[in-house]
């Protein structure tokens, strides 16, 4: 067939619905095409597409980045399909790497596969096109779209589209993506880029030549020779990909790579021509504060407490780039080596199952499939969603003995795969974990564990609102797709989802044994990261306070979600090290998730080359993705940071505790049914809330656990938070009773202690003198699209009515600086005996505080925002007594909202950590109580004059304040 043109986009009635602006798209060479912001569909095209080899367009990207954009193809069958939302359509919805300036985007159609991979596209009834694009800018900037088409031409650009040399061609085959620059050797480039490209040339052998006379006087100059790669980055890896082709691009790399060059070598000049001097650098009884030590040997480290240690007992940190173990990053990277995952808990990977034994067990039994589920399987073993491997449901029931058999095989026959590894530290036997399944063998366990709680069928029938004769007839609310039908009842669903957690832990202690049978000595985990604060953790099985106490000897925390770690600390009965297998984001947080405890971090990712199916990661990728040339070379510096620093990172670890946030798992698990796609609930705002105003406050922030209270562990804390804790089981109010009646403290946020866990309401709130008259709930507004995140599970964004806004008009003295406003959430609060600590324009308190005999509690009788909430607890810190030998502030005495700050005492110097998520950058002034005679920044190893500086967003600085002993002890030595 000759070509179809099935939109020009230039003009005419639009067949499109979104935000679409026909003949507003201007391309280079005058070419007219439609801006395309978000999402626009159209089921008004040609439906016939048989004869075509592909479907063609192209894009024009105005913007300075490279985006990713999508299109999703729907025949008749996948707009009929009941499983349409899971995947029966072609999705490419984020499949498209669009650089700057033309790409020409070609897709092969004949044949195309379903996402599902079970089915073909029909192409003779294609009915609905969505091509998706990034959102507007604020500027008004959005991508342009011309010449949808059928062409004959499969795997280059149709004959009428005549590319110009450095425009990008996308060719995407089923899932398939490759982008390659078109005749880059018939580009001519700018002037002033080639003039570019030579300053770099002579700017690099400059540099080389300097730390060459370095290293001739015994100094090692990594730093310098991380920027040296840095500029080899700009220089000559990125030219080679189409996204950074482009004259724009290569200016702005070329640029970053000459500053960063300069930088080094004016340093180290510096060094060598004696302007500047290291302390002490004749004395080789000491090492210079730059020296970066070597890599320890791995599989020598032991695990002490919260930590691995060498043989001296010095913790050690590791810090990994994933998929790395040889060649030039080595040099700054521990192998990604040091962990592996083993799949023990389901017999395999969704790329190798198929020459699994547990694939035979599942083709070959039956039973052996997950029953009553139709959600996100986690990587047990793999679904639609699956990132990598063949397209095939496999999707297992741990009941099953055919299933455990076969896991076991796997385990003994993969066993030789990882335990000699030379640098392993530690093996995981599963993570970002999933499991829930409906089988006769798990009704018959749940039912079982009913009889244990409950007692008596009488008691559950109470609890459930049921009617049954016997624990046999009790049955869980079934699963809607990923979630509880809406009208579910919501204590069964409790109890079934509680037990979940109980039977997933039994399994994975279950494969601990197996595999520590074969292997009796390295340190073993598993979990489920983004589970203990997700909306659908009920249907997760995920608990990560029994695994970390039951089954982890290290544990497994994925991402940089600092709150994360801080609860996965808190949740350990005994020390143990944190290890990151995986971590994402760019390197803003990831010096601060050593800071806040981890030892080990793998981080994703620093590719051999793009990703074959997913250009959101190629973007993230340091030497392939958008990051500033600076950017990358601080992957490089904060690598060597945390193997130069070591000791000093890990002194933060013992900063004291004394404010904790309640983690409840009961308002984890009991979730309205429409919320558990959400991406959150009001308690898990209320929690983030709570934690990101308090961590900005000089003071460590902890979590309490509902079992820890039932233990009394409350008693060790001088203030408690309860963030929107609206279900709390009796012996758990009982127990934190106990703690305010003898003398804690506890702020509650509201909505909290209305219900019980079974959804019952409660009179909790009165026992301790309150009465809420009134409350008015946000209503939920909607959902919004279910987007994959980083585990690959689904969630869609919540929205909410806005609720009620009230400021306080008049606060207690103590709270006379603080702005306090409440936005969302209100309750109409009466409390004859407390005191109105703030209250708005009509006299309806907003804060109280009331003596419970020898406690205190305060209470908010509205969501506050951050910074009020801040404001708030910095007083309530004040006034209970947490200590806080450090304070940091603007010039003017004010809090920042967003800077995190910590100190660490030690003999002779306050260790000084500032990290800054404000949004902005900032000028910051330390408060201490101990003299400073001296101020060192050691990233940098710059003198500072004074406790205060400067600090870019999103930038950490690590300080050590020193005190001169002579001046202590009267020498006031020069």
């Amino acid at each position: 067939m000759s070509s179809m043109i099935l939109d020009t986009f230039a003009g005419g009635e639009s067949l499109w619905s979104g935000d679409v602006a026909y003949g507003q798209g201007p391309f280079p060479g005058g070419r007219l095409g439609a801006r395309i912001a978000g999402t626009a569909a159209s089921e008004r095209l040609p439906a016939d597409w048989r004869g075509a080899r592909s479907l063609q367009f192209m894009v024009y990207n105005p913007l300075s980045e490279a985006v990713v954009g999508g299109i999703e193809l729907y025949d008749t069958a996948a707009l009929a399909s009941p499983n349409r939302e899971f995947g029966d359509c072609v999705d490419l919805r984020r499949s498209l790497l669009l650089g700057e300036g033309v790409t020409f985007v070609v897709i092969r159609i004949d044949p195309i596969r379903t996402a599902r991979g079970d089915r073909m596209l029909d192409l003779a009834n294609v009915k609905r096109v969505a091509l998706r694009m990034p959102a507007r800018r604020p500027d008004g900037e959005a991508l342009a779209v011309s010449s949808l088409l059928l062409s004959e031409q499969a795997e280059e650009p149709d004959d009428s589209f005549q590319p110009q040399p450095g425009d990008t061609i996308l060719i995407i085959h089923h899932l398939d993506i490759s982008c390659y620059t078109y005749l880059p050797e018939q580009y001519r480039e700018p002037d002033d880029v080639a003039d570019l490209e030579q300053a770099v040339v002579r700017e690099k052998a400059r540099l080389t030549d300097t730390i060459a006379v370095a290293n001739t006087n015994g100094k090692a100059a990594r730093y310098a020779q991380a920027a040296l790669l840095a500029a080899d980055i700009a220089l000559k890896g990125r030219p080679l990909l189409a996204w950074h082709f482009g004259p724009a691009a290569k200016r702005r790399n070329l640029t970053g790579a000459l500053r960063e060059l300069e930088r080094h070598r004016g340093e180290l000049a510096a060094l060598l021509s004696s302007r500047q001097h290291e302390d002490d650098e004749d004395d080789s009884n000491h090492a210079s504060p730059s020296a970066v030590k070597p890599l320890p040997q791995l599989r020598s480290l032991t695990v002490r407490g919260d930590a691995f240690v060498d043989a001296a007992g010095t913790p050690q940190l590791v810090c990994a780039m994933s998929y790395h173990n040889e060649g030039a990053l080595l040099d700054y990277f521990a192998p990604e080596q040091h962990k592996v995952e083993i799949y023990a808990v389901g017999g395999g990977s969704r790329y190798d199952i198929e020459w699994s034994p547990v694939y035979e067990a599942f083709h070959r039994h039956p039973g052996t499939a997950r029953a009553g589920w139709q959600g996100w399987c986690g990587h047990l073993i793999k679904d639609q969603w699956a990132m990598g491997g063949r397209k095939e449901n496999v999707v297992i029931c741990l009941e099953n003995e055919h299933i455990l058999e076969a896991i076991d095989r796997y385990n003994e026959e993969h066993l030789d795969d990882w335990r000699h590894l030379p640098h392993l530290m530690y093996a995981i036997l599963g993570y970002e974990l999933s499991y829930m399944c409906y089988c006769d063998k798990s009704l018959s366990r749940f039912r079982n564990w009913l009889a244990e709680r409950h007692g008596s069928i009488e008691a559950l029938n109470a609890v459930w609102g049921t009617s049954y004769a016997s624990f046999a007839e009790a049955v869980p609310p079934p699963a809607d797709g990923g979630a509880p039908a809406a009208d579910a009842n919501r204590a069964a669903w409790f109890d079934w989802a509680d037990w979940n957690t109980r039977r997933f832990t039994d399994h994975l202690l279950r494969v601990k044994r197996n595999v520590r049978r074969l292997e009796p000595r390295l340190p073993l985990c598993a979990g489920g990261t983004s589970s203990m604060l997700s909306a659908a953790n009920g249907t997760t099985g995920i608990d990560e306070e029994l695994m970390i106490n039951e089954v982890d000897d290290v544990i497994l925390h994925e991402g940089n979600d600092l709150l994360g770690i801080d609860l996965f600390r808190a949740l350990a009965e005994t020390p143990k090290p944190i290890v990151d297998p995986e971590q994402g984001g760019d390197n803003s947080r990831w010096l601060l998730n050593y800071l806040h405890g981890k030892s080990t971090i793998s981080k994703f990712w620093w590719p051999k080359q793009p990703s074959r199916q997913f250009p959101s990661s190629t973007l993230m990728a340091p030497a392939h993705g958008n990051a500033p040339i600076a950017e990358v070379a601080g992957y490089l510096y904060t690598a060597l940071d945390v193997r130069r620093l070591n000791k000093e990172i890990t002194a933060f670890w013992t900063v004291s505790r004394e404010v904790a946030i309640l983690y409840s798992k009961t308002n984890v698990v009991q979730v309205p049914p429409e919320l558990m796609k959400g991406d959150s609930t009001p308690y898990l705002n209320s929690l983030r809330e709570a934690y990101e105003a308090a961590r900005c406050l000089d003071a460590g922030i902890t979590f309490i656990s509902e079992k820890q209270l039932c233990r009394d562990v409350a008693f060790t804390f001088k203030l408690i938070v309860l963030p929107a804790a609206k279900h709390m089981p009796p012996a758990v109010f009982a127990a934190l009773d106990r703690y305010v009646r003898n003398g804690g403290h506890v702020l509650v946020l509201p909505e909290s202690l209305t219900h019980d866990e079974y959804n019952r309401p409660q009179p909790y709130l009165a026992q301790w003198g309150f009465r809420v008259d009134n409350t008015i709930v946000p209503q939920v507004a909607g959902l919004g699209e279910a987007v994959q995140r980083y585990d690959q599970s689904l969630a869609q964004e919540v929205r909410y009515e806005p609720g009620v806004s009230r400021e306080a008009a008049r606060v207690h003295p103590d709270l006379a600086s603080v702005r306090i406003c409440v936005s969302g959430l209100w309750q109409h609060v009466f409390a004859p005996d407390a005191e109105v600590l703030a209250a708005d324009s009509a006299g309806c308190p907003l804060l109280l505080k009331r003596r419970q005999e020898a406690g205190t509690i305060w209470y908010a009788a509205g969501s506050l925002q951050r910074s009020s909430l801040g404001g708030i607890l910095d007083v309530l810190f004040a006034e209970t007594g947490v200590l806080r030998p450090l304070k940091i502030t603007d010039p003017l005495g004010k809090r920042i909202e967003g800077l995190e700050a910590r100190l660490v005492r030690r003999q002779h110097d306050d260790l000084v950590y500032v990290a800054n998520e404000s949004g902005r950058p900032v000028r910051f002034v330390l408060h201490t109580n101990r003299p400073v005679h001296r101020i060192r920044e050691l990233r940098s190893l710059q003198f500072w004059q004074q406790p205060e500086g400067d600090i870019r967003n999103g930038e950490t600085l690590l300080l050590s304040l020193m005190e001169d002993p002579a001046i202590r002890f009267g020498q006031h030595v020069i």
